[in-house]
């Protein structure tokens, strides 16, 4: 079964730009990887004593057995920020639209 969803992502820990922009490469290869790259977008946010990686969906996407892909996406997108920035920190925020009212 499959669901529409939204999300939106936070990558902190990330100490000079050039981090930020290695991380933002990292990310948008793994929404490639996903099949969502053009759904998805990505930015550097400047902030106090660092950079921090921001992104989500544009619009819900429809996600074949979420309940097990979204743990995934999760583990894969903390992977990948880390690869570009061992000190990164990633959280992310889940929403179903179908389902407000």
């Amino acid at each position: 079964m499959s669901a529409n969803l939204s999300f939106a992502f936070r990558v902190t820990g990330i100490e000079d730009e050039a981090r930020a922009r290695a991380v933002v490469e990292e990310l948008q290869e793994l929404m490639r990887d996903e099949s969502i790259g053009g759904q998805v977008s990505i930015g550097i946010v400047p902030e106090r004593g660092g950079h921090v990686v921001t992104g989500g969906t544009d619009f819900p996407v429809s996600v074949s057995r979420a309940h097990l892909w979204c743990p995934e996406f999760e583990k894969s997108l903390a992977w990948y920020a880390k690869e570009a920035a061992p000190s990164a920190t990633c959280a992310v925020e889940w929403s179903y639209p179908h389902e407000e009212h």
